[in-house]
């Protein structure tokens, strides 16, 4: 009785600490660029296999959060690049966590807020601007899904996840995208070729000369 007594404590003991062991810090940048990616990095202990590390964010007490993955680096260093701000947007609110294959979030860090500003300076390796120009977004609300985020612009949202795990391509932005091109690059192809009729109809012979 006492073997499986100490044994069941062993057992729940490894398991608080392994609970306690997961956790997310998140480095709060001075602040983030208006119209532009910033960078948030992030350092996280004795991550479990089977949990995915994310940035959450959203415009500063509005709605629900998204999330972007963190991207991993040597030595347990993490960094995300949320969507660029648009110009309504004066304040993120970030936070980072951990969550496993369920979605139930196993670790968090503590939300911040950082201001948007036009002068804010963010340098991004060849690395970090790849992932900002083909971003994929995680949805955490139903309502969220077929609406573009909200307070940040399309710019390098490809792709996005919604609040039940399941991916596709971002159809507001692609759509915004399409919507743009007839007039940016059509028009002035279509300028170009003005004068010119099209018709299914063969010439008349030439009148022969008498």
């Amino acid at each position: 009785m006492r073997a499986s007594t100490f044994l069941l404590a062993c057992l729940l003991l490894g398991a608080a600490t392994a609970a306690t062991a997961q956790s997310v810090m998140v480095e709060k940048p001075s602040c983030m660029p208006r119209e532009a990616n910033g960078l948030v990095k992030a350092t996280l202990t004795s991550a479990a296999p089977g949990l995915s590390p994310r940035l959450y964010f959203r415009w500063f007490d509005h709605e629900d959060f998204y999330w972007v993955p963190l991207e991993m680096e040597p030595g347990g260093h993490y960094w995300a690049t949320p969507p660029k701000p648009e110009l309504r947007n004066e304040k993120v609110e970030i936070y980072g966590a951990l969550v496993d294959a369920a979605g139930k979030t196993v670790a968090r860090s503590e939300s911040q807020s950082v201001t948007v500003t036009r002068d804010c300076s963010v340098q991004l390796s060849s690395k970090e601007r790849g992932v900002a120009q083909t971003l994929t977004v995680g949805e955490t609300s139903p309502k969220q899904q077929g609406k573009k985020v909200l307070g940040f612009l399309c710019d390098g949202i490809v792709t996005r996840i919604n609040n039940a795990g399941v991916r596709r391509p971002d159809e507001v932005c692609r759509a915004c995208v399409v919507a743009w091109w007839p007039k940016a690059v059509l028009a002035p192809a279509i300028a170009g070729i003005v004068g010119v009729v099209v018709t299914d109809q063969e010439p008349e012979p030439s009148p022969s000369r008498p």
